[in-house]
């Protein structure tokens, strides 16, 4: 498969993690069904990075590889065609992922969704998530949508910040995730996509030191 991106970033070292490899080349390229495992332990990964302290801790040490496993190749198996999904590789390994497309809510029509994003935490701050994050940008541009919106939990500051640096701002309204106990409290963040791809490809070297 033909990859849509291929990159290779330079960054600095920051000393507070540790001793990293800090030129990363990475690939994007569209998922398949081989990446279930990949998929299911990056998001395990990446969810008790990120959300200690948000989400139940009983909640996040039970997330379960293998059940995430099956459940990802029953999805990559049997795509939804108004659906795609992105992974991010290192050495053919997806170290990360993204859905975006048909909107899950009632939203005025021209209007897509950013479901969902995830890098393994050793590769925050390399460049893989702002890389990723604009490649499904531009997807859903391709799949004909104009303006985009996303839900992010109201207590994950670093993704806030992300997506705010890259031109998406909090459009007021807010649900309460019930898949969660208690209920998570969300934002909903949104952007034209053409503005949104326009300021990604402006900055594309700065990053969030604590971007997931």
């Amino acid at each position: 498969m033909v990859p849509l991106a291929k990159e290779r970033h330079d960054y600095p070292t920051d000393s507070r993690a540790g001793n990293l490899e800090v030129n990363v080349d990475f690939a994007i390229r569209d998922a398949v069904p081989g990446d279930a495992p990949d998929f299911a332990t990056s998001q395990i990964v990446a969810w008790r990075a990120a959300y200690a302290g948000i989400l139940d801790a009983g909640y996040l040490a039970g997330m379960d590889v293998e059940r995430l496993t099956t459940g990802w190749a029953r999805i990559l198996g049997d795509p939804d065609r108004n659906v795609r999904r992105l992974a991010v590789t290192v050495d053919g390994t997806a170290v990360g992922w993204s859905g975006f497309g048909r909107p899950r809510d009632e939203v005025p029509g021209g209007t897509g969704e950013l479901h969902a994003l995830n890098v393994l935490p050793a590769y925050w701050s390399r460049g893989l998530g702002p890389a990723l994050f604009q490649a499904s940008v531009e997807g859903l541009r391709t799949m004909g949508y104009e303006r985009a919106y996303l839900w992010v939990a109201a207590g994950n500051c670093r993704a806030i910040r992300f997506y705010e640096r890259h031109g998406w701002c909090p459009d007021g309204l807010t649900k309460q995730d019930a898949r969660f106990d208690p209920p998570l409290l969300e934002r909903r963040f949104s952007a034209s996509c053409s503005w949104a791809i326009n300021m990604a490809s402006r900055e594309p070297a700065r990053h969030d030191p604590k971007f997931h």
